[in-house]
């Protein structure tokens, strides 16, 4: 997943502060479902399917402890998912749910 495809890079280096809440909040914003395995992470999957088990309702997972990098793994995992894509959720749209720019 390359930065490249991420047009705005400046929010892309300032994630790095985000918390497990600050996503969780973010994707429930956006539409996106939510799931807990209880003791696991939580999981971001796309809302039109509601089997956890299937692996194509995965974008990504929302461990306990982020830092910088998982950070930006999962940002880019959001922005670039054909589901986000499908669902007509934009880049803009993700950061502006994040905090990290106004409308």
């Amino acid at each position: 997943m390359s930065e490249e495809r991420i047009a705005n890079k400046d929010c892309l280096q300032r994630v790095g502060s985000l918390r497990q809440g600050d996503w969780l909040n973010c994707v429930q914003r956006l539409g996106f479902r939510l799931s807990s395995g209880g003791r696991h992470p939580y999981t971001v999957r796309d809302p039109e399917n509601p089997n956890d088990d299937d692996i194509t309702s995965l974008i990504t997972t929302i461990p306990y402890g982020l830092h910088k990098e998982i950070n930006k793994k999962i940002a880019k995992q959001i922005i670039l998912s054909p589901i986000t894509k499908r669902m007509g959720v934009t880049e803009k749209d993700i950061w502006i749910a994040l905090g990290l720019i106004k409308r």
